[in-house]
């Protein structure tokens, strides 16, 4: 398997373009109704065993629904799933609001892949108007360089330093 596709919210698999693409073998594709279900998408509770084996994960939700539907802590679950190096992808679908009301604040996907430890690579627009945010899983190289950078032992001096707190003031 190297894909996943999760469905966030009220999106179905129609609304998101990516019907055709769902009937190659190496694609999951997982519904998650609430905000709560984000984060156990790809959990082996729901008999779905994904650790370390996802090259991708394409998560898709509605404009309307980003701020109801979208979980910014739930992303930090699912990203055990990605091989080192694989991707993240956030798709908002664009949606206009029966009030008419201004586009959401996409500032908790860039937050979310701060918190879940990935690097942010793009933001697209869609051709229908939505957007597209893309972030990496580090690779094991740059971990374990990163890991080695931060493991130098400090060079202090041996030099002694002797420190009086007599002042020399008797009163």
């Amino acid at each position: 398997m190297s894909t996943a596709i999760i469905h966030v919210g009220s999106l179905s698999v129609s609304d998101a373009n990516s019907g055709a693409a769902n009937t190659a073998a190496n694609i999951l594709v997982v519904q998650a109704p609430t905000k709560e279900s984000l984060s156990g998408t790809l959990s082996n509770k729901n008999n779905v065993n994904t650790s370390g084996h996802l090259h991708s994960i394409e998560i898709h939700v509605k404009s309307t629904e980003l701020a109801s539907h979208y979980d910014s802590l739930a992303l930090a679950s699912l990203v055990p799933s990605l091989i080192p190096g694989g991707t993240l992808s956030v798709h908002v679908v664009a949606e206009v609001d029966a009030d008419g009301a201004a586009a959401p604040d996409m500032g908790p996907i860039t937050t979310s892949f701060l918190l879940a430890g990935l690097k942010s690579e793009s933001e697209q627009r869609a051709n229908n108007g939505g957007r597209i945010f893309t972030a990496r899983k580090a690779d094991q190289l740059a971990m374990n360089n990163r890991n080695n950078a931060t493991a130098n032992k400090l060079n202090l001096s041996k030099t002694k330093v002797k420190l009086s707190l007599d002042d020399d003031d008797d009163d």
